[in-house]
C-alpha cells in the first residue's frame, strides 16, 4: 500500500482526497468552473453534484489504495480547497512513471503558490512512491504551465498533436518530464 501524502507548506494543507472532502471539492471545481474552462475537458452538468463528486473520490481512493493514482488537495486552515494535484496512470515495473495534472484557484492564480505545493508533491512521488518518472503536458498556449514546468525542471520532450479534447476541442500540447535523481 502505498504511503499517504499529508505535509504543510507555509500555505496550505497538502494531502490526500477523502470521501469526506466531497463538499469542498465539489465547491472548489464549482466556484472554479470559468477559470478551469480552458484548460479542461467539458464537464457534463452532473460533474457538479455532490453525488457525483463523492462517487468520483471513492473511485479515486480506489485507484490509490491499488496503486494506480494519486489525487491530492490543497486545503487551507479552513479546509478550503486551494489546489487539485493529480499523479495519475501509475505504471510499474521497468516504467515506473506517471501523468502530472494540477489546477489552482482563480484567486490564487499568479501568485507563486503551485511553485510552494508542487515541489513536496513531486519529491513524495519519488521518495516515498519510487517513481522515476512524471510526465506532464500543457497546451502550447499556456505560458503559466510552461513557466512552472521549466521552473520545477521538467524537460521539454515534444509536441503532441491532437493530444487532447479540452474544452470540446482536440489541442495540441507540449509533452514534459522529470526524471528522478534518486533512481
Amino acid at each position: 500500500m502505498l504511503p499517504k501524502p499529508n505535509f504543510h507548506t507555509r500555505h496550505g494543507h497538502i494531502r490526500l482526497i477523502e470521501a469526506n472532502d466531497a463538499a469542498q471539492v465539489l465547491d472548489y471545481y464549482y466556484r472554479n468552473r470559468t477559470h478551469l474552462s480552458p484548460w479542461e475537458p467539458s464537464r457534463a452538468a452532473d460533474f457538479y453534484c455532490q453525488e457525483n463528486m463523492l462517487n468520483r473520490i471513492l473511485e479515486a481512493e480506489g485507484e490509490f489504495h491499488a496503486g494506480k493514482q494519486v489525487k491530492i488537495g490543497v486545503f487551507n486552515d479552513n479546509q478550503r480547497m486551494l489546489a487539485s494535484i493529480d499523479f495519475s496512470q501509475l505504471v510499474w515495473g521497468p516504467m515506473q512513471a506517471c501523468f502530472l495534472g494540477y489546477s489552482i484557484d482563480a484567486h490564487l492564480e499568479g501568485k507563486g503558490l503551485m511553485r510552494e505545493f508542487l515541489p513536496p508533491c513531486i519529491e513524495y512521488l519519488f521518495r516515498d512512491i519510487g517513481l522515476h518518472r512524471i510526465q506532464a503536458s500543457y497546451m502550447v498556449d499556456n505560458h503559466r504551465s510552461a513557466r512552472l514546468l521549466n521552473h520545477l525542471g521538467f524537460e521539454q520532450e515534444g509536441l503532441a498533436k491532437q493530444y487532447l479534447q479540452i474544452n470540446g476541442q482536440w489541442q495540441d500540447h507540449i509533452l514534459t518530464s522529470l526524471i528522478s535523481m534518486q533512481s
